[in-house]
């Protein structure tokens, strides 16, 4: 291969946000050029034109429980059909909400067209007891389980985390963990800690869940379970354990190496009789290295005892995932299982030994986060006024993208937690590119970390505390117009496998000898991004592996453990593929294309077209029967059959639309400030703002060789119609001139009503008509708490003529009726002073 696809990256974070400093201006100041969203209430009724609950079943497990492939790389259902998980995080929220809240939550995400959420749990005890489990948490389970499954959402449990225990208790009996000591590492090594969340687990899926009527062992609604979450003995918490655990780690090392070599002495003499001060062998501890040592290059006697010290860590963590999983099938647990998810100190180094330790597992698993580059104080979970942050658009740092993973040979891989978190401004991009790019990598389960309110969060703000007379905003959740608000389109063509999966790029086989040497692979990746520990992840340095990572862009890459190098593969069509020169990839289907010069992302598939990211000094792409043209800085455009035929025959086609979203009055200033000890260019935040949120106007034409499309129907944010936007047909084309407001409208073949949507900011209510169609007879709901001033009703038929005139309103509701030869679409309009306030279609039949 040639090198110059190897090294591929010299890009400094100056550089590029010199590029982008000139173009985000408009983006950071104020309200101008934006507009309000408010999102009315959902009532979910069958009125609601894009609503994805339909891909879900009518209860998920309904066809039983979620299996591997025939393959063992990808999910199936109860009935042996492919499925795959638009996944959220979130199901934990289910402790804050009402019943009825927690129906809404599950509803709308449903809506959104989630299949599948995760509770990220702390079932440990909260009592002096350390087998007790925390019931209040078990039941916050088994109700959120009971809720997602009426909306056909599989949940993935995932019941401890280490960094989720307060309070230690002194009556536990683990030395100096106690009070808010983290027992990172603990159970690894500790029998008594591993034997409680045994304790824990089995009352979480034995006994009956009472929402249900049935225990979550025998629930086929509980899609997955994981075993534990972000913990491992390759990352740095490992070499800043307490005395306690650090005795338990020397005596089983010191136990590991009789039975590897039989006395401690053969294993000195192995090592080429190299000590370490810590070393007490009268006493039968054997010392540590620290776990930075094994992310630096090591020869002779110490990589060899290095080595060992790898070994016996990678063989703690199997044989505790092993009975842990034993465990879970004794108490009679169906559903497949993930070990961990965890990071390393180094993922050139150490993800694969990770990963292997964790093979006895149905699905493997990492949490990577697209970081945002924040900087300031409590960065790890607010946003306060005077933090600054870089944000760079993913689009420009293709090595970046949270799924550019080695797959395991033969798993599932999931990405259990993700998101691209605020202060982010860039988050559209993110549905798009995960959509696209797990479906021609072979990704099975993206969730995004974490909705938090039963639609887009009316309020993410803490109002506990101010800072400079503003409430500090929420830094983790997706219940943002940026990122929930473009799951549909993106579910769908993700869900229904509307994008072709690549061939393989890259296929390596490694020997366990050389994980455990920390020898470099052929390809690595960035490490998982923690927005509550570092500031950025880590990219690997230029030129360590053989293939970069711009090969993750082209198709798959596998991994194979306990193999043989002789198998392993690179593509030969890399080079076709990657242009180095130009700062362009292709994927090896044809159907993705990606500029990381000038941030430009196109989707060219039959049932999916789309464009991503700065349309800059080219604001026209012409796909495949499909024209996108825009002047807009920054827009991220689906165009998505709903029926399952290609575009150019399509008879119902999805449109979503994607820009800035800022709450309002949010602004921000350019800023130099240091990051990683270097001075660096990017943003302060001056005013964290306030709702509602705002989106910055887009300017949009679509143009789709497709003459079966006859109108275009404008959706409010929940899916409903709230009028037409004109259409024009012209040399085979159909031509849509998207409002600068708009963010989903549905194409389709009905006749269209010659009245369009402008460009003001809409109140976002429809009229409630029914029956509608009607042969007569019709009866109207005003909007609720509607002021109504010299108000009336128009009724317009599809000249333009108004057909009729209601005198004036006082409100509630209204009855009239139309002469039956009159058979036909209307638009019904209510007025005020002469303004538009509300409207909807009706049919006369």
């Amino acid at each position: 291969m040639n090198n110059k696809i190897h090294k591929y990256y010299k890009h400094t974070v100056l550089v590029v946000l010199t590029t982008l400093m000139g173009t985000t201006q408009l983006l950071a100041q104020g309200n101008e050029g934006t507009w309000a969203l408010n999102y009315p209430i959902d009532e979910f009724t069958d009125e609601a034109v894009l609503d994805l609950r339909y891909l879900n079943e009518d209860e998920a497990g309904s066809n039983g429980f979620i299996k591997l492939s025939a393959d063992g790389e990808s999910f199936v259902n109860g009935n042996g059909d492919p499925v795959r998980f638009w996944a959220v995080g979130g199901a934990n929220d289910a402790k804050n909400f009402s019943d009825s809240d927690l129906i809404e939550f599950m509803q709308f995400l449903a809506k959104k067209g989630v299949n599948m959420i995760r509770f990220h749990g702390a079932i440990h005890s909260v009592v002096d007891d350390v087998n007790a489990v925390n019931t209040e948490e078990v039941d916050a389970i088994w109700r959120a389980v009971a809720a997602a499954k009426k909306e056909g959402i599989y949940t993935t449990i995932s019941p401890f985390w280490a960094g989720h225990v307060g309070n230690m208790r002194e009556a536990w009996g683990f030395g100096e963990y106690v009070g808010d000591t983290k027992p990172w590492g603990l159970m690894f090594f500790d029998d008594k800690f591993k034997n409680a969340y045994e304790h824990w687990v089995e009352y979480l899926y034995t006994e009956t869940n009472p929402y249900t009527g049935i225990a979550l062992k025998d629930d086929p609604a509980v899609g997955l379970i994981q075993i534990k979450n972000e913990d491992g003995v390759f990352f740095y918490t490992i070499q800043n354990v307490e005395p306690y655990l650090l005795e338990l780690i020397e005596k089983q090392f010191y136990n590991w190496l009789i039975g590897e070599y039989g006395t401690i002495e053969s294993a000195y003499e192995a090592w080429g009789n190299i000590t370490l001060e810590q070393d007490d062998v009268a006493n039968g501890k054997i010392g540590q290295y620290a776990i930075w040592e094994a992310t630096q290059e090591q020869t002779g006697s110490k990589q060899k005892r290095l080595t060992d010290q790898i070994k016996f860590y990678a063989d703690v963590q199997k044989d505790f995932y092993q009975e842990i999983f034993d465990y879970y099938r004794q108490i009679g647990c169906k559903q497949l299982i993930n070990a961990s998810n965890w990071k390393t100190a180094d993922p050139l180094k150490l993800f694969d030994v990770e990963r292997w330790t964790q093979g006895m597992c149905e699905v493997m698993a990492v949490n990577r986060y697209y970081a945002p580059n924040h900087i300031g104080s409590n960065n790890g979970w607010r946003i306060e006024p005077g933090h600054n942050y870089i944000g760079n658009s993913a689009l420009r740092y293709p090595h970046k993208l949270p799924i550019n993973t080695k797959q395991v040979k033969g798993k599932p891989f999931i990405i259990s937690e993700s998101a691209w978190n605020l202060p982010h401004k860039y988050q559209a991009e993110g549905p798009f590119l995960i959509a696209a790019y797990s479906a021609l990598s072979g990704f099975d389960a993206y969730y995004w970390f974490s909705p938090n309110s039963k639609g887009i969060h009316e309020s993410p703000y803490f109002d506990f505390t101010e800072v400079d007379g503003q409430f500090p905003m929420h830094r983790w959740t997706v219940s943002t117009p940026g990122q929930i608000s473009m799951f549909p389109a993106n579910a769908l063509m993700f869900r229904k496998g509307y994008i072709k999966e690549g061939s393989m790029s890259v296929y390596e086989e490694r020997t366990l000898e050389s994980m455990m040497g920390r020898e470099t692979p052929i390809i690595s990746e960035d490490n998982s991004f923690d927005p509550n520990r570092d500031d950025s992840s880590v990219s690997i340095p230029e030129g360590e592996t053989e293939v970069s990572n711009l090969v993750y862009l082209t198709g798959k890459v596998k991994v194979k453990y306990e193999g043989n190098p002789s198998n392993n593969m690179v593509s030969g069509d890399l080079m076709q593929l990657i242009d180095i020169k130009n700062k362009k990839v292709k994927s090896s289907t044809g159907e993705l294309s990606w500029d990381y010069k000038n941030g430009m992302c196109l989707l060219d598939a039959p049932l999916a077209k789309g464009i991503c990211g700065f349309p800059g000094d080219q604001p026209d792409y012409e796909l495949t029967g499909v024209k996108f043209s825009s002047s807009s800085e920054y827009i991220v455009a689906n165009v998505v059959s709903m029926d399952e035929q290609p575009i150019a025959e399509s008879e119902e086609i999805l449109i979503q639309v994607g820009s800035v979203y800022r709450p309002t009055n949010w602004s921000e200033s350019a800023a130099t400030f240091k990051f990683q000890g270097e001075n660096v260019e990017g943003f302060r935040i001056d005013n964290v703002g306030e709702m509602p949120w705002r989106g910055i106007m887009i300017d949009l034409k679509i143009s789709i060789a497709n003459d079966k499309i006859q109108s275009a129907h404008v959706l409010d944010l929940n899916g409903y119609e709230k009028g037409e936007t004109t259409v024009k047909h012209e040399n085979g084309f159909v031509i849509i001139n998207i409002p600068a407001n708009a963010m989903y409208i549905v194409l389709n073949t009905e006749e269209a009503v010659p009245l369009s949507i402008d460009d003001k900011e809409d109140t976002g209510m429809n009229l409630k008509i029914y029956p509608n169609p009607s042969s007569n007879e019709f009866h109207i709901d005003l909007p609720p708490n509607l002021r109504l001033n010299n108000s009336y009703l128009e009724v317009v038929d599809l000249s333009g003529q108004i057909v009729f005139k209601s005198g004036q309103l006082t409100g509630g509701s209204y009855d009239f009726s139309l002469k039956k030869e009159n058979k036909g679409i209307y638009q019904v309009l209510l007025k005020t002073q002469g303004q538009i306030i509300a409207r909807n279609k009706m049919r006369l039949q």
